[in-house]
């Protein structure tokens, strides 16, 4: 099962700083409830998912983790829980990652590393584990928050859809191409989960991530979620194949500032 990421751009270059800086600083929780059933074995699920975003001056750091308890035909349970971190530069030229899951308490699988942008724009990604390789990735992939900015920037400019390449550090093998489609921007929103956020511009998006290679027409994994132009999400929609689930916002605060010196140029 792949871990959802909430850190989701669109640019064939680097990310700007001007395009970072518009991210906030916060930690959100999500209560997850069953959506919907395919024709698998899971019939019922639930779960809780949360995710911070701090600012560290010249580079963010970002953690979520997925809980998930999921029932089969067969009466099984089974408890899944997916950590995930990153360090990203605000710069758009590196990124450490590690993302650790466990199934009913047993590491199931770990992907560990660290992705440099060349000056030429490919990026080279260093893996740690599950095995130590380097793989260069195209020209114009992203890293998770200048995927989410490039949305945001996409759904200002009331672009109906866009498909830059992402690499998350979630997978031991590539990045993924993703097929973002949005629905329009709202300029001011009265249902927003937050106060702070009931005046910002946001646009609700569906992403459908999939593995690269020839002719790939099936998604790995889906999500949707409504967007504010600050980078924080409600209306929190995800599809794992065989279910979906649904996420509502249960805790939102924003974080301190740091007061960085380089900002002030002193």
């Amino acid at each position: 099962m792949r871990a959802a990421i909430l850190t989701m751009t669109l640019a064939c270059v680097a990310p700007t700083d001007a395009s970072a800086a518009s991210i906030a600083a916060h930690a959100i929780d999500y209560d997850l409830a069953l959506a919907q059933l395919e024709h698998g074995d899971t019939v019922d699920a639930t779960g809780h998912m949360s995710f911070r975003i701090d600012d560290q001056c010249d580079s963010w750091t970002t953690q979520q983790r997925l809980q998930m308890q999921t029932v089969t035909r067969g009466g099984d349970v089974q408890n899944t829980v997916t950590d995930y971190a990153t360090l990203e530069t605000k710069d758009g030229r590196h990124m450490a990652f590690e993302t650790v899951q466990k199934l009913d308490d047993q590491v199931q699988s770990r992907v560990e590393g660290e992705a440099d942008r060349r000056a030429d724009g490919r990026v080279a990604v260093r893996y740690k584990l599950p095995a130590a390789r380097t793989i260069v990735l195209p020209a114009g992939t992203l890293f998770p928050l200048a995927h989410t900015m490039a949305i945001v920037d996409a759904a200002r400019l009331h672009k109906e859809s866009i498909a830059p390449r992402l690499f998350d550090g979630t997978s031991p093998d590539d990045a993924f191409d993703t097929y973002v489609t949005l629905e329009g921007w709202s300029s001011r929103n009265a249902d927003a989960p937050a106060r702070s956020l009931q005046a910002m511009g946001a646009a609700q998006t569906h992403v459908a991530f999939f593995a690269t290679g020839p002719a790939v027409m099936t998604p790995d994994f889906e999500m949707a979620a409504r967007y504010f132009e600050n980078g924080v999400s409600d209306r929190l929609w995800m599809n794992f194949g065989d279910f979906a689930m649904r996420g509502t916002v249960a805790k939102f605060i924003l974080l301190p500032v740091p007061r960085c010196s380089s900002r002030k140029h002193l």
